[in-house]
């Protein structure tokens, strides 16, 4: 319990449990609950680590040689033929994932918004990556410091102001559950786009591309 009150320091944390809340009160109970728990998780998780220490990495300042790619030695360069099969390799692995990922997306795309096997399969898949990448990077990257404060800066604006623009429409339509045209929230205006399989699909493919991308980083 303590853990999880440490972690509510977390700002990505308030901003899932207000996710949560106009979610469910907007008529989606399911995704409500859903960001919930994954508030939960991620306060819980932070005030884990916030109370343990590790140890101050080692590094090449520290007379600790970088790793380098498999089949390489104190940093060097792996052998020509070992770097061309890694290379072979990662090539299969991508085609697989580009196939498998245009799959999901003309399956899912193919049922009907909200439905029970659309919901299913989008979170099972959203919760094996989160599984995933909840442990750390799938491999060892160079620390990158701190952000950049303008970068930081114009991020934060433009979740305050798409946040604030969302809260707004969604107070101003005829009642929470209606829609409205009048005064849109990023929902109501995704509608044509979601209302047939192929942009669905589309969606979806941009949604598995983004959470690749996420992932690697």
């Amino acid at each position: 319990m303590v853990r999880a009150l440490a972690g509510f320091r977390e700002p990505v944390v308030w901003i899932l449990l207000a996710i949560a809340f106009f979610t469910s009160i907007s008529g989606k109970p399911v995704d409500g609950v859903l960001m919930l728990i994954v508030a939960a998780g991620l306060a819980w998780d932070s005030g884990r680590r916030a109370r343990q220490r590790p140890p101050a990495p080692a590094g090449p300042a520290d007379g600790v040689p970088e790793a380098g790619p498999p089949g390489s030695v104190a940093g060097r360069p792996a052998p020509g033929g070992a770097s061309r099969t890694n290379g072979r390799r990662r090539l299969l692995v991508l085609a697989t994932l580009v196939i498998g990922a245009a799959a999901y997306a003309g399956v899912m795309g193919s049922f009907i918004r909200y439905s029970w096997p659309a919901t299913a399969g989008i979170i099972i898949l959203g919760t094996v990556v989160v599984l995933i990448g909840w442990h750390g990077p799938l491999r060892r990257r160079q620390a990158r410091g701190r952000l950049a404060a303008a970068g930081t800066l114009a991020w934060v604006a433009v979740l305050v102001f798409g946040g604030l623009w969302e809260l707004a429409a969604l107070l101003l339509q005829p009642s929470i559950t209606t829609d409205s045209y009048a005064h849109p929230t990023i929902s109501t205006l995704t509608d044509p786009v979601l209302a047939g399989s192929p942009g669905r699909s589309l969606v979806l493919a941009a949604w598995l591309a983004l959470g690749w991308y996420l992932v690697e980083r």
